[in-house]
């Protein structure tokens, strides 16, 4: 049936999209009574819904086809909203004991599903036997639940917890007990409180997976969380976001739940959840409005000013403030809604543009492929601080990025193709040594891939086995998990960043020759595993957190030694200084070879290793500044 193309005037002060909504939430609110509580959805005609809606059909063709298209955008919702409840609970429990962990992830998604039996008779009952689309829509869902209870058993025998073996079985029997269960409750054949389904649920599993359980009692329900309510200030919402924003910045966007948040402002999930609908939707407010915020005030600095320095200037400053954006951004993009990508996205492209207009302005007979780059390039520059933690004296820190930006928006770019690569012969196609066994290598190389374009929650290891041309158990012959193998992968990152900084040192003599061969091979690495580099960079808080605290400890003495390369050619800089900018240059580079507007350029390499020298170089504040740093 054709949809009936709704009227785009404005009536009752409100919108056609307005309206669209507000209709759509009433088809769904009368819904969700009749189909989970009322007759079901089979005995729904179409007249008695809309009245009870207070709708005519005519007003439902605009918004759906048929009444299973309501029913299945119910379903949808439903298990969306069950979902993100889990992995929030799954996010917060990193690295506790499979017993906490098993315990959350189950507790989660009974409370979610039987706090309202209608959600659970929707979910359970009245999608059953409806039709092709309804039963693909649910092996859909059920296909990505058992994923995640697969990730968390592998995750258990990553860690020793566990005997490791093809938990696929195991996770399907789970979820099939845990359905009936439901299903049982929400149709009346068992009398059972939540709390009581969580016990028996959590027995049989843990019975399944041979760990001893717990005696204590269960814990109380999560909607039974009540922390003390406070007076809501005048700027709650911008309280919200800044918590928020720094939260999934440090700890990860699957590893924070709403409680987290709630707890850490003082205030109830039920205040939260009043500002913002979903984690998601606070995701990406946090991102949208603080883009928002720096574009307005670099717009302003520029108007004010009337120079290219005013706009570049308030950009570091007003990046500074919000130190953690950045991280969030490159960590999390992939966590947004669709909307709220195009959004992000076209507020970077803005972003950029007034970039590109100060430079301009500095620069004017830039070409334009060469002032797009270096844009970006500066772009990296002000972000560099929100990954890492060295702390400075705020002006001091502004005054140091701002001499990275001179320095870099007066470099002369090396143009035409690159002729400078260097001889890293020991880089075979793999990034791997040589003489390593062929298959694992496949594997860790295939992995690394969809990791980097994907991110590791994305990714099952029936993804891995199939772009390696075997099934996904197969994987378990050579490696314990999708946790090993992204342990393996940043494992060899180190041992390449390793390799080239001390064949560096001993190639380069003195100072400034091993600095520049540092710089070059640390590109040349970069750009030929940019896989690699980018699963280090993007994906090791995913790791357990013994081997997490293990990588950065392994950066964090790699950013020391290379700073004390560059204090040897400059005796002038404290240590904190020295850091900042290697982690400046090593930003600018990490940036570059996954920005696909610059990976296009045959020079990248060369172009590279001109400004990590200058930014190495840049003209900074006085001594007497520099004893004002701190760690």
């Amino acid at each position: 049936m054709a949809r009936i193309t709704p009227a785009a005037r404005v009536y009752g002060g409100l919108s056609a999209s307005e309206r669209r909504t507000e209709r759509r939430s009433r088809l769904r609110e009368v819904a969700i009574e009749t189909f989970g509580a009322g007759v079901g959805y089979r005995n729904t005609r179409l007249a008695e819904l809309c009245r009870a809606a207070g709708l005519s059909t005519r007003q439902f063709y605009q918004e759906y086809d048929t009444l299973e298209d309501l029913l299945s955008e119910l379903y949808l919702h439903i298990n969306d909203m069950v979902e993100q409840r889990v992995l929030d609970e799954v996010g917060r429990t990193v690295g506790q004991p499979p017993t906490d962990r098993a315990t959350a992830m189950v507790r989660a998604y009974l409370f979610s599903l039987c706090t309202d039996r209608r959600c659970a008779r929707i979910a359970f009952v009245e999608v059953v036997g409806v039709g092709e689309r309804m039963d693909t829509q649910r092996l859909q869902c059920r296909s990505r639940w058992l994923d995640l209870l697969c990730d968390m058993f592998d995750s258990f025998a990553a860690r020793g917890e566990i005997a490791p073996h093809d938990f696929r079985l195991t996770a399907t029997t789970f979820a099939g007990a845990i359905n009936g269960l439901v299903h049982d409750w929400a149709v009346g054949w068992i009398d059972a409180t939540t709390d009581q389904l969580t016990e028996s649920a959590l027995r049989m599993l843990f019975g399944v997976l041979g760990i001893p359980h717990r005696t204590e009692p269960p814990a109380p329900p999560l909607e039974a969380e009540h922390p003390p309510v406070r007076r809501r200030p005048r700027d709650r919402r911008a309280t919200i976001l800044r918590v928020a924003a720094r939260a999934f910045a440090e700890r990860g966007y699957h590893r924070t739940s709403m409680a987290d948040i709630a707890s850490a402002i003082g205030i109830t999930h039920a205040a939260l959840y009043r500002h913002f609908r979903t984690k998601q939707d606070l995701l990406g407010s946090c991102l949208r409005e603080s883009l928002d915020l720096i574009i307005t005030r670099v717009d302003a600095a520029r108007e004010s000013s009337g120079n290219d320095s005013g706009a570049l200037q308030e950009l570091v400053r007003v990046t500074l403030e919000i130190r953690g954006l950045a991280r969030l951004w490159q960590l999390e993009f992939r966590s947004l809604t669709q909307a709220d990508r195009v959004g992000v996205l076209s507020r970077a492209v803005r972003l950029t543009q007034l970039i590109r207009e100060a430079i301009q302005l500095r620069r004017p007979t830039l070409n334009t492929t060469d002032r797009e780059a270096l844009s970006w390039i500066a772009l990296s520059v002000v972000t560099s601080p929100s990954n890492h933690h060295i702390q400075l004296p705020t002006e001091v820190f502004a005054t140091v990025l701002d001499s990275a930006i001179d320095a870099i928006t007066g470099s002369t770019f090396p143009g035409g193709r690159s002729a400078s690569r260097l001889d890293v012969t020991e880089f075979d196609e793999a990034g791997t040594p040589p003489g390593s066994e062929p298959r694992p290598e496949q594997m860790i190389i295939a992995a690394a891939r969809l990791f980097n374009e994907r991110g590791f929650g994305a990714v099952s290891i029936e993804d891995i086995g199939a772009s390696v041309g075997v099934s996904g158990p197969a994987l378990y012959h050579h490696f314990a998990g999708k946790t090993h193998l992204l342990n393996e992968i940043i494992d060899r990152n180190n041992e390449w960043v390793e390799i080239y900084a001390q064949r560096a040192l001993t190639e380069g003599g003195e100072p400034s020759a091993s600095l520049r061969l540092v710089l070059r091979y640390y590109i040349q690495f970069a750009i030929e595993q940019t896989d690699l580099v980018g699963t280090a960079v993007s994906e090791v808080g995913h790791l357990p957190d013994d081997a997490a605290a293990r990588y950065r400890r392994i950066h964090r003495e790699g950013n020391i030694g290379w700073a004390r390369l560059l204090q040897s050619l400059r005796p002038e800089l404290s240590m904190p200084m020295a850091r900042v900018l290697i982690h400046t240059i090593t930003t600018v580079i990490t940036d570059a070879v996954r920005n696909p507007r610059l990976t296009r350029r045959n020079d990248l390499a060369d172009l590279l290793c001109v400004v990590g020298e200058r930014i190495a170089l840049a003209e900074l504040p006085t001594q007497s500044q520099f004893e004002l740093c701190h760690e």
